[in-house]
């Protein structure tokens, strides 16, 4: 699992790549203290490359959210594959977050 992110001059880009569990979701719990600090701006999360999320990932994911909302910013999924878009649906994270 890697993210890596890319600050732009008014958005944040996060690309995750691989499977987002829990081994994973504690790997790359720098990267996502990072996100949380920048959360003033708007972030989209490319999950193109994401081939797997546990609720692990699930509880990363609603951590930025509610770090976006103090600032009045939403958290966009963008590239979601059916496999992760079943489970965003299944737990109604789907109705949470702005998906393209």
């Amino acid at each position: 699992m890697t993210l890596k992110i890319t600050k732009g001059h008014d958005a944040i880009v996060a690309h995750m790549s691989g499977s987002l569990d829990t081994l994973a979701a504690e790997q790359i719990e720098p990267q996502v203290e990072e996100l949380e600090a920048l959360t003033a701006q708007p972030i989209t999360i490319d999950c193109t490359d994401l081939a797997y999320i546990a609720s692990s990932g699930l509880r990363l994911f609603i951590r930025l959210r509610k770090a976006a909302f103090t600032h009045g910013q939403k958290i966009t999924l963008k590239g979601v594959n059916a496999n992760v878009m079943e489970v965003l649906r299944i737990t109604n994270f789907d109705k949470m977050f702005v998906i393209e």
